[in-house]
């Protein structure tokens, strides 16, 4: 089956404020407030992968949250076999079944690919870059308008992928800053660099996708920003900091074998309690720095749709493609 090229994928709808909803207004002039603020992109971990179906000319994701090509696949042969429960054709049913135990077989390997055609939808692995824009004291924190998202929208279900949502201008700035971003020179290897090069070429537009948000422990007086943990929001990221003193530390203790003492099992909950209380994005507690970042993400698009993963995604996972 032949399936319709994405429409208008490297346009931008700017419209007026007056055309924009007043939270969509307060968002747009607080991302002008943080880009004079915060006035550099870097890159902020390794990119995510996400499932994403193509049904007539429209893409959505089906869920995020993979940190490997393979592991996107296997969650594309669950939804396969979930929906395959309630399909109606069943010849389509079938046709999934056959996908899903291409994708994880009971015996032998994964067949090692990102892309299928089933009836009238197109499936496809796809790859979500993170980023976050930083200046001298640090990067960014969670901005005032970031609220907290629905449980059901934590990996983006349903989320459709409209490059012609309207859009105010400095959203429009920045996607116009993305298009051409590439890794600071020396970051990362040759290949990879290469890699990001093509992708500008090959997928020259840019969406964002909404937010997520990293705690990390601030050390050596502000020199070390280490990758702590997080969430889908600020305060989702708060009760994460706060388990892991709570719940999360005294076990990783356990299975060290040298459990907290009473002294130490204490100052762990006073610490949560406190973490609990504090309204962020800085904790102080047991003698720690940490702060909550705002992590902001993005996908390439193409006239074909949103970009697949790169064959250096495939290779740090073990698998080498085929040569093209």
């Amino acid at each position: 089956m032949a399936f319709p090229l994405m429409p208008f994928y490297d346009a931008i709808n700017v419209v007026a404020y007056d055309d924009l909803g007043p939270d969509a207004v307060v968002r747009d002039r607080e991302l002008g407030e943080r880009i004079r603020e915060y006035g550099k992109i870097c890159p902020a971990g390794s990119p995510d992968f996400a499932l994403a179906v193509q049904r007539g000319a429209e893409w959505r994701i089906i869920h995020t949250g993979a940190c490997e090509p393979a592991s996107a696949r296997y969650g594309l042969a669950a939804h396969l076999r979930r929906g395959s429960e309630r399909e109606d054709d069943p010849a389509l049913a079938r046709a999934m079944l056959r996908v899903a135990d291409r994708l994880d077989p009971e015996d032998g390997e994964q067949v090692p690919k990102d892309e299928w055609e089933i009836g009238d939808r197109r499936y496809r692995v796809i790859r979500i870059e993170r980023f976050t824009l930083i200046n001298k004291s640090g990067m960014e924190p969670p901005r005032a308008s970031d609220v907290e998202p629905p449980r059901e929208r934590h990996l983006l279900e349903g989320h459709l992928i409209d490059p012609l949502a309207p859009t105010g201008q400095w959203e429009a700035q920045l996607r116009l800053n993305l298009v051409t971003y590439l890794p600071p020179a020396g970051s990362v290897p040759p290949q990879i660099a290469l890699e990001a090069r093509h992708a500008v070429r090959s997928h020259p537009a840019v969406v964002l996708l909404p937010p997520e948000y990293t705690i990390v422990e601030i050390r050596d007086g502000g020199r070390s920003w280490e990758p702590f943990g997080g969430g889908h929001g600020p305060l989702h990221a708060r009760d994460w900091l706060a388990a892991y003193f709570s719940e999360l530390l005294p076990r990783l203790r356990e299975f060290q074998g040298s459990p907290g003492t009473e002294e130490e099992q204490a100052s762990w909950r006073r610490a949560a309690d406190r973490v609990r209380e504090m309204p962020g994005p800085d904790f102080l507690v047991a003698g720690r720095h940490f702060r909550t970042v705002r992590v902001s993400r993005m996908l390439r698009l193409s006239t074909d749709g949103p970009e697949p993963p790169r064959p250096s995604d495939q290779e740090r996972y073990g698998y080498v493609p085929p040569p093209s």
